[in-house]
């Protein structure tokens, strides 16, 4: 029976929130920053990106929707504290040298990544989250890539719609911002793809690692619940399931287990 999220003593848990904030904050650095490669324009956030998509789509699947969530608000508020600390400093005599007017340049009007932040980071994580916890009830924790590829494609283009426009609008004409926002999202899905075997291996190992593999039987999908503790007693954690239910799963699927424990 459980005992609540709390209780259990993750060892790898802190890692991948730690992670997360680490490459969050860099892709807030690189949001300015654009490569051109033949005519496609693709941003530095956006080539970084993919890693933490990965992860949590990584920390939904091992620990479940509510400690996945918890690791996006985490990520959320160090954002805004960065950006904050930056655009601050930026508007704090800017006329110092030639470095502080390059800076205030750069940076005077970075509160619209805050803005992108509170707006695009939980639309685009909480739709990846259910997505990729719904799909796991209703496929009894198979069928692993098809669940990450499509949660990668549509929580990142969710992502993409709302984040860009609100912190590039302005600085590249329109059509530059189309061709940003389509060339990062191809990007990003292709990039999903390469990822994969990458997700699969450490999904397999950190589960078992944990000895956990979360259901998110009977729990709400509310962004502002996840730190509320489990209010029923379902054993959520299948990770113990027998051999012959695993056996039975790979015959049906004709090989494709669930991507549990064994």
């Amino acid at each position: 029976m459980e005992t609540g999220l709390q209780a259990r003593d993750y060892k790898l848990y802190g890692l991948i929130v730690g992670l997360s904030v680490a490459i969050m904050i860099v892709c807030d650095a690189l949001i300015y920053k654009t490569v051109n490669i033949y005519g496609l324009k693709i941003t530095g956030s956006g080539i970084v990106f993919s890693l933490n998509f990965l992860l949590s789509t990584i920390a939904t699947e091992v620990y479940g929707y509510r400690l996945g969530g918890r690791t996006v608000w985490v990520f959320v508020s160090c954002q805004t504290l960065f950006v904050i600390l930056i655009n601050v400093f930026a508007v704090i005599q800017p006329e110092g040298n030639e470095l502080a007017k390059a800076y205030y340049f750069l940076f005077h009007d970075y509160w619209r990544v805050m803005l992108a932040v509170w707006a695009a980071v939980p639309a685009a994580y909480f739709c990846n989250g259910f997505i990729v916890s719904w799909l796991k009830i209703y496929f009894n924790g198979r069928l692993f890539i098809a669940r990450y590829i499509l949660s990668a494609v549509i929580s990142q283009g969710v992502m993409l719609l709302i984040s860009y426009p609100i912190n590039l609008y302005g600085k590249y004409s329109n059509s530059d911002l189309v061709n940003i926002i389509l060339t990062t999202w191809s990007y990003k899905v292709i990039m999903s793809v390469v990822l994969l075997p990458l997700g699969l291996f450490l999904a397999l190992l950190i589960k078992r690692v944990e000895k956990t593999d979360y259901y998110d039987w009977g729990v709400p999908y509310n962004p502002f619940l996840v730190f509320r503790e489990n209010d029923a007693a379902i054993d959520r954690n299948r990770y113990d399931r027998s051999k012959n239910e695993q056996e039975y799963y790979r015959r049906t699927d004709n090989g494709s287990a669930p991507v549990g424990g064994s």
